[in-house]
């Protein structure tokens, strides 16, 4: 449930703690490159395997339907560009203003967009048509919450994890209320299904997001493995499903199945970008392949 928004908030996060309030110069066209042509390649790969198009109008809609109107996992990507355009718009504008009450109008504002999703019907209009079908769910408004969040901390990293711990008890008391909420709105049947699409995901994504932030203030070492799955984090986040929508059952035991999906679907994601990276133009295809050293994460964490 908080994965997907977690995964936007740390793009917001990183382009903030990086850049500040202004990206650099440069900065979209890299990122047109690096995360744009993969998109593409990726959704023409979803076209033919989910539309099986026959004709040129045929692709153009299957193309549409995958890439822009949020019909396959790619959807992220356009959630990661808007938060681009939303940063070099209102970078400035948004140092200047005091943070909190952004954020909780935000968490307000956020729940209240997917709770009126699920509870009212939709217009019979084109804006009812967009905001309450699936291509609703990859309008930035949806989780501009993530975007906030994440250009805060990012661009107030140092002060934030040096305050952190004081406020301990507050985040342990969030995390637990949100828990609380999820259930709650989950076994009244409120908002049953599961997924990062609720009304409840906004204050649980945040809550969550903190708990990690406050268990990294007590952590001084990054695991070896856990900066190997980072390097190949954009290869493995394109090329999952192409391997875990072709397995069967490999358990009748639930969780040795997922254990045993996990570990195959990582393996064979990382395994194919590896080698497609071993190629000139594969980062073009499946991402890019990061080579941080674990030494120069040691040193700077220490």
């Amino acid at each position: 449930m908080f994965s997907t928004p977690t995964f936007v908030f740390i793009t917001e996060f990183l382009n903030s703690y990086i850049y500040g309030a202004t990206l650099k110069k440069g900065f979209l066209k890299k990122r047109l490159l690096y995360l744009g042509a993969p998109y593409i390649a990726m959704n023409i790969f979803w076209t033919f395997s989910h539309h099986n198009p026959t004709n040129i109008k045929e692709l153009i809609e299957g193309f549409l339907l995958v890439s822009i109107r949020g019909y396959s996992v790619t959807y992220f990507i356009v959630i990661i560009f808007q938060f681009y355009i939303l940063h070099l718009i209102l970078g400035k504008m948004l140092k200047k203003l005091n943070p909190l009450p952004i954020i909780f109008i935000s968490i307000i504002f956020t729940s209240l967009y997917w709770g009126m999703r699920l509870i009212l019907p939709a217009p019979d209009n084109l804006l009812g048509s967009l905001v309450w079908g699936k291509e609703g769910q990859t309008i930035f408004i949806g989780w501009i919450t993530y975007f906030l969040l994440g250009y805060y901390i990012g661009i107030n990293y140092h002060n934030f994890m040096s305050t952190i711990r004081k406020y301990k008890y507050h985040i342990i008391g969030l995390f637990i209320f949100s828990i609380v909420l999820v259930l709650i709105t989950h076994n009244l049947g409120i908002n049953s299904a599961i997924g990062s699409k609720r009304l409840d995901t906004p204050i649980y994504t945040t809550s969550v997001i903190l708990m990690f932030f406050l268990l990294n203030s007590y952590i001084k070492y990054v695991p070896k493995f856990i900066l190997f799955i980072s390097n190949y984090s954009f290869s493995i986040y394109l090329l999952h499903l192409v391997f875990l929508n072709k397995m069967t059952m490999l358990s009748n035991n639930v969780w040795e199945d997922i254990l045993f999906k996990f570990i195959i679907t990582i393996t064979l994601s990382i395994c194919v970008g590896y080698l497609l990276n071993i190629t000139k133009y594969g980062k073009y295809l499946v991402g890019n392949i990061v080579n941080t050293k674990h030494e120069s994460i040691y040193k700077n964490v220490l």
